[in-house]
């Protein structure tokens, strides 16, 4: 399949440019009228429209310079040369997390990453200059953001010719021998010497899916929150109608305040109460509830890898589940992002009653794609 990026780069030529020459103008206009402090802004202004318009400039050379970018069943291909299958290590679509975590750790739309190919040891890509990341050598190929055909075609092309060398999961993971039923890996765990499937046997018998719970009793914490908030309305009341009956005045102030925050804890807990944690492993895949939050099912054809360990990027050793999706696919869960790679930290174990058994559901009902550390 071939793409190109001439399209969207001369759209977005002509965008930052003629806003830029547009704006330029009523600056100039604006700095000959003005006066004093009127005319720095012009100044300040007419240099930012010069940046855009150099911006746009900028992006109408490159589109008229030439680009092709071919998947196909031979390999990855430039205009300047390209690489057989048989001289790429791994390809996989890379995420900045800098540009990808907002405030709240969630992203909605979030840019669209660049294509890496990872060459074996001798292998060149002419007419790109390779670098060096996690220890591997790294070609960065194309800005999905560019292409005109979008990212949609990019993971669909990638996914029929580039079958297990297409990672979607951290390189340093590894598929684990697990009991359970076999399951069919698709594209993305790793390179092609982690494609081979691991034998099980036939005769695993089925086991029921495997629901874990909060540890901590969320039904006491909405009973303790209720009775803090009725004794703080019960004490404020009376200063209402008729003075303080109780204590001296100066602590007549704590009995609205814990008022407030006894019924905000107790809509908090109530929350908490109606949706606990709660974690959901079995044959169709998994399912989790954060505190507070709707249940998000995730079925098994659309990960990539599960594993038990640190959440990555902390210094705490507390294990979790972690998840990494099949590529372009996006849950509405909190999300790290690990060598490029989107990361569901699921849950932490030790917030779920038998949380030393998650590791153990997991490897069963996921079977081929329970991973670890290499």
């Amino acid at each position: 399949m071939e793409f190109t990026r001439s399209g969207r780069l001369r759209a977005s030529g002509r965008r930052w440019t003629g806003w830029g020459l547009a704006v330029e103008a009523g600056a100039i206009v604006w700095a000959v009228l003005a006066h004093g402090q009127g005319r720095s802004t012009a100044y300040l202004l007419m240099a930012m429209a010069a940046l855009a318009a150099f911006a746009g400039i900028r992006e109408l050379r490159r589109a008229a310079s030439p680009f092709s970018l071919r998947i196909d069943e031979h390999g990855v291909t430039l205009v300047d040369g390209g690489l057989g299958w048989g001289q790429i290590e791994g390809v996989a679509l890379h995420y900045r997390a800098a540009d990808l975590v907002d405030s709240d750790n969630r992203t909605t739309a979030p840019p669209p990453p660049h294509l890496h190919v990872f060459p074996s040891e001798d292998a060149e890509l002419p007419g790109l200059r390779a670098s060096v990341t996690s220890g591997r050598r790294v070609y960065d190929v194309a800005d999905a953001a560019e292409l005109d055909q979008g990212l949609g075609e990019l993971i669909a092309a990638l996914s029929r010719y580039a079958g297990p060398r297409f990672e979607g999961a951290p390189h340093g993971l590894r598929r684990a021998a697990a009991p359970g039923p076999v399951t069919l890996q698709g594209p993305g765990f790793g390179p092609l010497t982690d494609a081979a499937g691991v034998p099980r046997s036939a005769e695993v018998p089925a086991v029921a899916a495997r629901t874990f719970t909060a540890r901590r009793n969320t039904g006491a914490r909405l009973l303790l929150a209720l009775a803090l908030a009725v004794a703080g309305t019960a004490a404020t009341i009376p200063m209402f109608t008729g003075g303080v009956p109780w204590g001296p005045e100066q602590t007549s102030a704590l009995a609205p305040l814990g008022a407030m925050l006894g019924w905000y804890l107790s809509v908090v807990s109530f929350r908490k109460w109606v949706r606990p944690l709660r974690l959901r492993i079995g044959p169709d895949g998994l399912a989790v509830q954060n505190f507070a939050a709707p249940e998000v099912a995730i079925r098994w054809d659309q990960v990539v890898a599960v594993a038990v360990s640190r959440r990555p990027g902390v210094t705490e050793e507390h294990p979790w589940l972690l998840l990494w999706p099949v590529p372009g696919l996006s849950f509405d869960l909190p999300h790290d992002f690990t060598d490029g790679h989107r990361t569901y930290p699921l849950v932490e174990l030790r917030r779920l009653r038998d949380g030393d058994e998650v590791e153990r559901a997991a490897r069963y009902f996921a079977g081929s794609r329970y991973a670890e550390p290499a």
